[in-house]
């Protein structure tokens, strides 16, 4: 005779299949969940001045789009596109960010 607990180890709770989709690799839901993340989290990413100049507006086949406060801090920020990513990545997931890119207009 079976009993409920010989299902148990068969199947994964609903808490653990959601939490593969937004944490693994696994597409589209994975990278909107972690793009989620990285906005909630962007001033520990980056640092509270490049925070308070510079805000994340969009994301998009590993492309991120800031949006800077001026003209000088996108000349700033110029040369801090590399940092960022690989900060991101470091923080989320290798290759997650493969380009940022910057722009004063937020659309």
């Amino acid at each position: 005779m079976s009993s409920d607990r010989d299902f148990k180890p068969k199947f994964n709770s609903t808490a653990e299949v959601l939490q593969k989709l937004l944490e693994d690799k696994a597409g589209p839901v994975s990278d909107q969940y972690l793009r989620w993340k990285l906005w909630l989290a962007w001033e520990e990413v980056v640092g509270k001045t490049v925070a308070e100049n510079a805000e994340p507006i969009s994301y998009h086949n590993g492309t991120l789009w800031l949006c800077v406060k001026n003209s000088v801090w996108m000349t700033q920020m110029t040369f801090m596109v590399e940092p960022i990513k690989n900060s991101v990545n470091q923080k989320f997931r290798p290759n997650f960010v493969k380009e940022v890119r910057l722009t004063l207009h937020r659309r």
